[in-house]
């Protein structure tokens, strides 16, 4: 059984901003990779949410890699059977300012 994606507001702003860089920065190549990759993990976690480790236990957030640059926050609701994505971090920024 898949379990429904939810995005959150500050998921999706997340989302935008890494694209929106990267589409100034980077290649269209480089754009559909980072797409294909996010897309692969989210069926990924659809499917096994249980995958990925566990960072915060008391609020049941998980994290996965979705390139060396970009790591995917995000919450396994298991009693409303869906999957919130929290953010999408860029871990070129400074760590302290990472809030979940």
């Amino acid at each position: 059984m898949a379990y429904e994606i939810k995005w959150t507001i500050r998921g999706k702003e997340s989302y935008d901003d890494i694209m929106d860089y990267l589409e100034k920065e980077w290649t269209e190549r480089e754009i559909r990779r980072f797409v294909s990759k996010t897309h692969q993990k989210l069926n990924i976690i659809a499917i096994n949410p249980l995958l990925f480790p566990v960072i915060k236990k008391r609020k049941n957030i998980h994290k996965t890699l979705i390139n060396k640059h970009v790591v995917l926050f995000y919450r396994h609701m298991k009693m409303k059977q869906h999957i919130e994505i929290i953010l999408f971090w860029n871990t070129r920024q400074n760590p302290s300012k990472l809030k979940l």
